[in-house]
């Protein structure tokens, strides 16, 4: 993905990596898409209260 992500976008992103049970380096690898720039979605996503990082490392 080489546009700008909208928070829709990246909350479809999010749950496909929730469910894909991949690390988020293999989920980044796999979805050509920069760890940072999944971190710092992720950051911004859980600030708005989208989803609620579950139990284990992820």
């Amino acid at each position: 993905m080489s546009h700008q992500w909208t928070m829709e976008d990246f909350e479809s992103i999010y749950s496909r990596f929730k469910s894909s049970g991949l690390s988020v380096m293999d989920f980044c690898s796999n979805e050509c898409i920069r760890p940072k720039r999944f971190y710092e979605w992720r950051s911004k996503l859980l600030r708005k209260g989208g989803f609620y990082p579950g139990k284990g490392k992820q």
